[in-house]
């Protein structure tokens, strides 16, 4: 998400995400919404938080992970495909999880 706007994006000859998986109910890519589609992007404008949070777990559920990119490095992408320069700004938002490995002693 970058400035209120989610951008869904594939790259390396990926398939896009069928934008149907996203239900009505979201108002995501439905007629009320505002948002555009590219062979590569899809971008939605002013996404509420309740939306951005059940789109991620739709988008996880089909494969897609976060990452961070500059605006106009997705804003290129969007227009011509540049996947080079999009690849150069992507920065995976990585969850990490912290273990404890517990040992017993011996006597």
């Amino acid at each position: 998400m970058e400035d209120g706007n989610l951008y869904i994006f594939t790259t390396m000859g990926d398939q896009m995400l069928n934008l149907n998986a996203f239900p009505g109910e979201l108002n995501l890519f439905e007629a009320e919404s505002s948002w555009r589609v590219s062979p590569w992007v899809a971008v939605v404008e002013d996404v509420l938080q309740r939306q951005l949070e059940k789109a991620q777990i739709i988008l996880q559920l089909h494969g897609y992970e976060r990452v961070d990119a500059q605006r106009d490095a997705l804003e290129a992408y969007f227009i011509g495909g540049d996947e080079r320069r999009l690849m150069q700004t992507i920065t995976v938002s990585e969850l990490v999880e912290v273990a404890t490995i517990e040992g017993s002693e011996k006597d």
